[in-house]
């Protein structure tokens, strides 16, 4: 919620100062077809004077309006390499300890359940596209304006309930709990798409976004391969960050089988196994976490104000 009105208060500023420059445009316009009355020494004169005027308060409206969109994108691809690192580790690292979650809060049954297992990990990784799917619909609500922008949002969304409706059955009756929640993780995925190609064409439209700025103002036609990949660089945290995720799943799923589920198999106590298999995970997250600190500096330096702030 915090983030959908930041979004909409910069999106509501942006335009703002837009529809301003328009309608001073049309006043101008209008003033100028009342000096071709006068002499036209004076006219030429006035009419210079008016153009050094306006090219100066133009150059600095748009100057104040690329302050405006470079602090809404990069706050808008800060936030989303936030939420993707969070993502992950719920799928990444905690999708490998809900049979360690399940055995201390429900007992044994459920714990050496495999079925209620695996759809509590399933459940993680959702949680990703879930957060992944808040924040890109956050800045969608947050600057869209006009009707037609609401209208295809409302398409979209109908859209992908069709497919949800289509796969969810197929999926519940070959994967049971598992498979309805890879049917709702697909449907956050594809609003998600659709959020992310939003944010990519507004950025776009309005002269912002790294490869497309430079694009858009040399008014070159874009390939659509080079706004996607754009778009992705800058969502997705470091490639050694990613690599890291990478480990650490394979890592603690490893964990879990060769040491909590092998010692609970042969007899040993769970809670020995768990404390074994939970200690790898830690040492996987405190590793992922310094570094992603170390590698995303702009993650580091927002933790540190806060805790600053904190402090204060």
């Amino acid at each position: 919620e915090n983030a959908r009105l930041f979004f909409s208060q910069k999106g509501a500023r942006l335009e703002g100062r837009r529809q301003r420059r328009l309608e001073q445009g049309h006043e101008d316009d209008g003033a100028d077809g009342i000096d071709n009355n006068n002499n036209e020494d004076e006219n030429n004169r006035a009419n210079k004077g008016k153009e050094i005027e306006s090219k100066t308060s133009t150059t600095a409206h748009h100057d104040d309006d690329g302050d405006i969109l470079k602090e809404l994108e990069d706050t808008y691809f800060f936030l989303l390499r936030v939420v993707v690192c969070i993502g992950l580790l719920f799928a990444a690292i905690a999708s490998n300890y809900t049979s360690v979650l399940l055995r201390l809060l429900a007992g044994r049954r459920w714990g050496s359940n495999a079925e209620a297992s695996a759809a509590l990990s399933a459940f993680c990784v959702y949680t990703a596209f879930l957060a992944l799917n808040g924040i890109t619909e956050a800045f969608v609500y947050g600057v869209a304006r006009s009707g037609n922008d609401v209208g295809k949002i409302g398409l979209v969304h109908a859209a992908v309930g069709g497919v949800f409706a289509l796969i969810a059955p197929g999926l519940v009756q070959s994967h049971g709990a598992v498979g309805l929640v890879s049917a709702n993780c697909i449907a956050m995925a594809l609003r998600s798409s659709y959020s992310l190609h939003y944010a990519r064409g507004y950025f776009f439209a309005r002269g912002g976004g790294g490869h497309s700025y430079y694009l858009a103002k040399t008014k070159k036609k874009v390939r659509l391969v080079n706004v996607v990949m754009d778009t992705l660089v800058r969502a997705t945290p470091h490639a050694m960050v990613l690599g890291a995720f990478g480990a650490s799943f394979v890592i603690t799923r490893a964990s879990r089988n060769y040491i909590y589920d092998a010692r609970t198999a042969d007899g040993g106590s769970w809670m020995v196994a768990g404390v074994l298999h939970i200690g790898v995970g830690v040492l996987c997250v405190a590793l992922t976490a310094a570094l992603s600190l170390w590698l995303e500096r702009d993650i580091r330096s927002a933790l540190l104000q806060l805790i600053k702030r904190k402090r204060d």
